[in-house]
């Protein structure tokens, strides 16, 4: 018994060291992720979608604007756990991809 609580102490520090500065969120199937950084490269990549466009405000655009693969980062951060600590940035990027996704923000 010992030796098995010594393993899971050392998976939960790995765990917790390989999940630092991550946000969790989920796939489409709802299958966990994490994702890393701030979300701001894909608030600029948004931002200038909208731009290219003609949509002067980014939250007015529409989950069909969006090419596949820019949808699919936006559905996670979307649904992503967003925390104070994650900063404004994380924060800003997530309203913006619940705007355009239609989720409560």
């Amino acid at each position: 018994m010992t030796r098995y609580r010594t393993e899971d102490g050392r998976l939960r520090r790995l765990e917790a060291a390989l999940s630092e500065g991550t946000i969790t969120t989920t796939d489409e199937a709802g299958d966990p992720m994490r994702l890393t950084g701030s979300g701001l490269q894909l608030g600029f990549e948004v931002l200038w979608l909208a731009d290219h466009l003609g949509i002067k405000d980014a939250c007015l655009l529409q989950p069909d604007d969006l090419p596949d693969d820019l949808l699919r980062e936006v559905g996670l951060w979307s649904r992503a756990e967003v925390r104070e600590e994650h900063g404004g940035a994380a924060k800003a990027v997530q309203e913006l991809c619940r705007a355009i996704t239609g989720e409560p923000v």
